[in-house]
């Protein structure tokens, strides 16, 4: 059976869409329930799409390959190639050289190799001239979407040809561990804790005089070890795979180039590149990755749309299949206690951005903000699923963080297996976090003994501030909500 090709086209007046490439064998069967249309502002992903991407995370199947452009939406905004050319040839030509070839100005590559052919590539180009501070921004929600990817194992891997760490960055703030990795065997490393994020040309904080900028480099002793570990390491990554490109076909020619070289001998099942360029700009751009995407038994498509908008929408529709599965769990015990079946629109998670629905994720894993979610599955949490599809049964309102019902706004949190009072000592986040009158931690125990003897603080208090939102677990929470 030939692997199928799905491409979704949006109408010019709509901006852009999702590409994405399974077999279809790998999507029958995979998903129950067919997955229903949001009304994401912005979301102009076909359904169907969706769907078969999922199939892939499923499998294991899907790498992600990330480069400059990613990084260049807002509120990054990371300078391109040719704008940190310019700006280290302003400063270099206004102290040292002013005489230094105007043709130099915009072609990072061509001015690395001046500095590279001159010995001074590390001591004053990278060292002097190369504007760091400029690579320190906020990340955007396709950094927001890969650190989730990676702590979560969503995606096999991600492989990056950016210097900065902004993915790094997100998932710090989510409270995870993630470290970049810099050849192939501190990917292996790191494979133990989450998915691998492999640098393959270096880090903006790890060893930045280490940083590649030109293939001259290639030849030099410890970074020629280095380069030759990760292609090693991409080419066993890559077989077999879905292999999604983001922003990467980039103005950097050499960058191009050496990615296409590590990968000549790599035969992944498919390749979908977002990328806003023509299809003819890539491939003059790039033409050895061209060739890769274009093998024979290789099914290639290119979507012209932002990458950061791509992973989002990603994103939510892994987010939305997570929470429909904690849904769905609850099921059977609720249809055994009223005898009437479940309604379809009980199952169907809030239509909320991203960040929000994460937010829902980690209750759902039992984890306060500061920690990551960690899971590509939920708990088969029947009393969870169950207590969610009561709420949903009596009328409440599903809105970001929970529910509002009967004048009550409600969390409702993975408890299992945990004693109250301890749960709730562990969720003492900030106020604007948590805006609930009433937690619900299904399946938690309640002792009703305090679980901690130190002073549990004062409203308003910056210290340590008192939980303001009356916790319950499932029998008082039925009790209290009237469910």
């Amino acid at each position: 059976m030939p692997r199928e090709l799905c491409i979704v086209e949006p109408p010019p007046e709509r901006g852009h869409s999702i590409i994405t490439l399974l077999s279809l064998a790998q999507f029958q069967g995979t998903l129950s329930t067919p997955l229903k249309e949001h009304s994401y502002p912005g979301s102009h992903v076909d359904q169907q799409v969706k769907e078969r991407l999922l199939a892939s995370i499923e499998a294991n199947r899907l790498v992600i390959l990330i480069g400059a452009g990613l990084s260049m939406a807002p509120p990054s905004q990371l300078p391109s190639a040719a704008a940190v050319a310019a700006d280290c040839f302003d400063r270099y030509t206004a102290g040292a050289n002013p005489n230094l070839d105007p043709a130099l100005r915009e072609n990072l590559e061509a001015l690395a190799e001046y500095f590279f052919a001159r010995n001074t590539l590390e001591t004053v180009f990278i060292s002097r001239l190369v504007p760091w501070q400029r690579f320190v921004r906020p990340p955007n929600a396709g950094h927001a979407a890969l650190a989730d990817f990676l702590t979560t194992r969503v995606v096999a891997a991600a492989l990056s040809s950016n210097y900065d760490i902004l993915v790094e960055q997100a998932a710090w703030n989510y409270g995870a561990r993630l470290t970049g990795a810099l050849d192939g065997d501190e990917a292996n490393v790191h494979a133990a804790s989450h998915s691998p994020l492999l640098k393959f040309h270096g880090c903006a904080i790890r060893d930045p005089k280490a940083t590649v900028w030109t293939k001259l480099q290639l030849n030099q002793g410890a970074l020629s070890d280095r380069i030759e570990k990760s292609r090693t390491w991409m080419q066993s990554i890559l077989r077999e795979k879905d292999l999604l490109v983001v922003g990467f076909w980039s103005d950097w020619s050499y960058l191009n180039e050496i990615l296409g070289n590590a990968l000549s001998n790599v035969s992944p099942l498919s390749v979908t590149l977002v990328d806003p360029s023509t299809s003819a700009d890539l491939e003059a751009k790039a033409p050895a990755l061209w060739t890769l995407a274009h093998k024979p038994g290789v099914t290639f498509s290119h979507v012209q749309a932002s990458g950061h908008t791509v992973l989002d929408e990603l994103r939510r529709a892994f987010s939305l299949r997570f929470l429909r599965l904690v849904l769905r769990a609850g099921v059977a015990p609720l249809q055994s206690e009223t005898e009437a079946p479940c309604q379809p629109e009980w199952l169907e998670p809030p239509d909320l951005d991203a960040e929000s629905l994460y937010d829902l994720r980690r209750d759902a894993e039992g984890v306060p903000a500061g920690s990551p979610a960690t899971r590509r599955e939920p708990d088969n949490n029947e009393l969870l699923g169950f207590f969610h599809l009561l709420l949903r049964r009596a009328g409440a309102t599903p809105v970001a963080g929970g529910y509002e019902i009967k004048g009550q706004r409600v969390r409702v949190l993975n408890g299992a297996g945990q004693i109250l009072s301890r749960l709730r000592d562990r969720f003492q986040e900030a106020p604007v976090l948590n805006s609930a009158n009433v937690v619900a931690a299904i399946g938690a125990t309640d002792l009703a003994t305090p679980g901690n003897v130190v002073r549990s603080g004062r409203s308003g208090d910056i210290i340590r501030p008192a939980a303001q939102a009356r916790w319950v677990d499932f029998r008082d929470a039925r009790q209290l909500l009237d469910v």
